[in-house]
C-alpha cells in the first residue's frame, strides 16, 4: 500500500512540474501586408469562414485555449499547430506563387468537402468550427475562381 501511495505520489509531482514547461506557439505579430486577406482578398464572408475554421492552426493569428497551457493538451497542441503551418500558414501567403496560392486553396476545398479539415478531434473542443455546406461552397467558388499562374502572367 505504501508503495502505491509513493508512486501516485511522484506522478503527482511529476505532472506538477511539467506545467512549468510552457510551450512555444510562435504567434509573432503578422505582417498583415503578407498575410491571405491581404493578398487575395477573400472577402468577408470566406474571410469569416477560414477565421472561424482554419486560422487557429494554420496562422500565426490563432488563440489558443487555456487548455492548451496546460501539459500533455500543450505538447499536443504545439505539435499539431507546427504541423499545420507546416503545410499552409494563411500569415505567409505572400511565400507563395499565384500557382501554388491556387493550389492550395482548392486543396483546402477538397479538405472541406470531404470533412477532412477541421480535424475530427478539434470539432468536439471547438462548436462552430466546422463550416457549414453554403460556407464550404462559397469558398470553393472564390478559390476556383482566383487566377492561376499563367492568367497572372497575361494579366502582367
Amino acid at each position: 500500500m505504501r508503495r502505491i501511495i509513493w508512486i501516485c505520489g511522484l506522478l503527482i509531482v511529476g505532472l506538477l512540474a511539467m506545467q512549468f514547461r510552457r510551450p512555444n506557439y510562435d504567434l509573432a505579430p503578422v505582417n498583415a501586408t503578407a498575410a491571405l486577406d491581404a493578398r487575395a482578398h477573400p472577402g468577408s464572408g470566406i474571410g469569416n469562414t477560414l477565421h472561424q475554421s482554419c486560422y487557429s492552426c494554420h496562422s500565426a493569428q490563432g488563440e489558443i485555449p487555456w487548455y492548451g497551457h496546460v501539459w500533455p493538451a500543450s505538447q499536443l497542441m504545439q505539435n499539431d499547430i507546427r504541423g499545420a503551418r507546416a503545410r499552409l500558414d494563411f500569415s505567409n501567403w505572400s511565400n507563395l506563387s499565384p500557382e501554388m496560392s491556387r493550389i492550395r486553396l482548392l486543396d483546402v476545398c477538397r479538405a472541406m468537402r470531404e470533412s477532412e479539415m477541421p480535424l475530427w478531434y478539434y470539432r468536439p473542443m471547438h462548436p462552430g468550427s466546422t463550416p457549414k455546406p453554403a460556407e464550404v461552397d462559397a469558398f470553393c467558388a472564390w478559390a476556383e475562381s482566383q487566377p492561376s499562374g499563367q492568367e497572372v502572367a497575361l494579366l502582367r
